[in-house]
């Protein structure tokens, strides 16, 4: 749990953010008696089923699922980790958050942090904003901008600038600014040379601000202008920036992605800016590298599908092979399309228009998909049985030995085979076999899921009944008390569920707190956790009852437990090979008396089991001879 101090603060940042102000910066709400109902901003519907309750400040949209408290909305909406969350709530609040010194002498005094690089970053964009429409010197830029097809509109919303050609005109204007040296060099703005001295690192290029999902300008990219051999140039790796993180577009695709639940990924700045400008505003870039793990994870927290584009046959290969792993281990549906040859897809668009690059996407294929073609081909269409058999081996090994394979839950792994089954034309038993030999060149593969028992099913009844009473709880706090001692958080195996409980009773045990379901909330980072106490409170408001209602479900529970308690006695004696057997070998060979104890105390659950279950046979386990102590 979070300190006092750290608990505080969110506290003091919780009162000072009413959650109905806060959605309504997103979303037009509408008052609807004591609540406010408006158009759920996480998926696309036309009758409002998204609700916010000013009195409990928290919000939970009945269509999709989504809730929690204003933390939870900002981190769901602006695809933000809780301490981000806090941070953009302070912010608004126009609180400061104390940062704590380091605690080492690793770091200088004088290097920058990443507040120091945002807000030089911030001026150096205003900065090449300006070079780029109010200086003579931009002129032969803005020219370039033109010919790309790029309107002025666009080129100012994605903020674009430019650098002059001079050795130190950004240095000289920083220094003007009293901007410390040593902050423009860490952020990659300047670069020194062996002999201490620094020189203006973006030279004659068109600057492409890069932002992060919180709307930070983390670093630039420069696309040479002249006869530079380096076409293209990013800002070096720092405490705010790291590439294979970032994308570039993703401040203003946020909103289209949340609409459409789908991304297009392209390789260039420009393919970026003019997909957005044609119409498609989930378009984003990766900076120069393929897809990574961080960018799949960064996506999903707002989309469910990928298309990757890319222009060439080689991108095409590498893409292919990357995304084929992070389509298994990241859990995104990744799809793959490739522009007609000799273009780029600004090419198309510019040439073209936005119906020629729609159909680009629309022929994607699923990564899965895409590189069995790739192998098919390689091996002359994999028509003759030689040529299929190796063409099926490579692709059989490849998804074998992708990222994670052999670790990923049963249920996703068996989609999987069943889709690769589907390509090469053989029985998802086929295919399982198969992986099985080729895995063993690799990793191990988790063999299949066995069927779920009747405890698994019981288990499962037994989450959902108490899911029923912590939703009473949620409203009725003052119930707690008549079952505290019959329900606990062992009740369940579901994690989440389990946190909440224990988090749910700490709380309804402090008697100096009134209990509050939005600091409850408050207590847990993940959204996923607050989606499902946000659910769970909204159900047991709807169903209404709730003494009546948790009376029943305690019954309920105690008759699963009761369930569970006689088929692990069952289980138990059916593991015995044979109880007759044992007790006549006691009674004709004589045994020891700890073996008679262990077959009296059997003697004794057996007729327990006798009377707790109406078509138990004990005659079949007690017709040996009578052991005193089992009547």
């Amino acid at each position: 749990m979070a300190s006092q101090k750290f608990s505080d603060l969110t506290e003091r940042i919780r009162q000072a953010s009413d959650i109905v102000d806060v959605i309504s910066s997103f979303v037009s709400l509408k008052r609807s008696g004591s609540n406010f109902k408006g158009l759920c901003p996480f998926h696309n519907e036309k009758t409002p089923s998204f609700s916010v309750q000013p009195e409990k400040q928290i919000f939970h949209c009945f269509g999709c699922g989504q809730g929690g408290d204003v933390f939870k909305f900002i981190q769901a909406k602006e695809g933000i980790s809780f301490s981000e969350s806090i941070e953009y709530l302070a912010q608004r609040a126009g609180i400061e958050i104390e940062r704590p010194k380091p605690r080492d002498d690793s770091r200088r005094s004088d290097e920058p942090g990443k507040s120091d690089l945002e807000r030089v970053n911030r001026w150096a964009l205003r900065w090449f904003q300006k070079q780029l429409w109010e200086s003579t010197a931009g002129q032969g830029a803005r020219h370039y901008v033109e010919t790309r097809g790029i309107n002025t509109e666009f080129a100012r919303s994605f903020a674009i600038g430019f650098a002059p050609e001079s050795w130190d005109a950004l240095r000289n204007s920083a220094a003007a600014a009293e901007i410390p040296t040593e902050w423009l060099a860490v952020a990659g703005l300047l670069r020194r040379r062996e002999d201490g001295t620094t020189y203006d690192a973006f030279r004659n290029r068109l600057i492409f601000p890069i932002f992060d999902s919180m709307n930070r300008v983390v670093g630039f990219g420069g696309r040479a202008l002249g006869d530079d051999p380096a076409k293209y140039v990013n800002s070096p790796q720092n405490l705010l920036f790291d590439k294979s993180r970032c994308l570039f577009g993703i401040q203003n695709a946020k909103d289209p992605f949340a609409r459409t639940r789908v991304a297009v990924v392209v390789e260039g700045y420009i393919d970026c800016l003019l997909a957005q400008q044609h119409g498609f505003g989930h378009t984003v870039a990766t900076l120069g590298t393929a897809l990574t793990a961080e960018h799949a994870r960064l996506l999903r927290r707002y989309v469910d599908r990928v298309t990757l584009v890319f222009d060439s046959d080689d991108a095409g290969r590498k893409a292919a092979d990357r995304s084929l792993g992070v389509f298994i281990s990241e859990r995104l549906d990744v799809r793959l399309s490739h522009v007609p040859k000799g273009k780029d897809p600004a090419d198309l668009l510019v040439s073209e228009g936005a119906k020629s690059f729609e159909a680009v996407l629309t022929s994607a294929v699923d990564a899965l998909e895409f590189k069995w073609n790739q192998v098919r081909h390689r091996y002359r269409g994999a028509e003759s049985g030689v040529d299929r058999m190796q063409a099926m081996e490579e692709y059989l090994s490849l998804v074998a030995s992708s990222a994670d394979f052999g670790a990923i839950v049963p249920i996703q792994r068996g989609l999987i085979l069943n889709q690769v089954g589907k390509l090469l034309g053989l029985s998802i038993d086929e295919v399982n076999r198969q992986m099985r030999i080729v895995s063993r060149r690799n990793a191990p593969v988790a063999g299949p899921a066995a069927m779920p028992s009747r405890t698994v099913r019981t288990r499962g009844e037994r989450t959902t009944v108490v899911r029923e009473i912590v939703s009473v709880l949620l409203n009725a706090p003052e119930l707690h008390e008549s079952i505290a001692a019959d329900f606990d958080a062992a009740d369940v195996d579901d994690p989440v569920l389990r946190d909440i409980i224990v988090a749910l009773k700490e709380m309804l045990a402090d008697e100096a707190h009134a209990f509050d379901v939005s600091r409850l909330i408050g207590r847990f980072e993940s959204t996923e956790a607050a989606r499902l106490i946000a659910r769970m409170y909204a159900e047991g408001d709807r169903c209404g009852n709730h003494e009546a209602s948790l009376a029943h479900c305690m019954e309920r529970l105690a008759e699963i437990r009761d369930a569970e308690y006689r088929e692990r006695l069952l289980a138990e004696l059916k593991s015995k090979e044979s109880s007759k057997a044992l007790m006549e070998e006691a009674s004709l060979n004589g045994c020891s008396s700890a073996t008679q104890d262990a077959q009296r105390a059997m003697a004794v659950a057996i007729t327990d089991v006798s009377r707790r279950v109406s078509h138990f046979a004990p005659r079949k386990y007690l017709a040996g001879p009578p052991i005193k102590g089992a009547d």
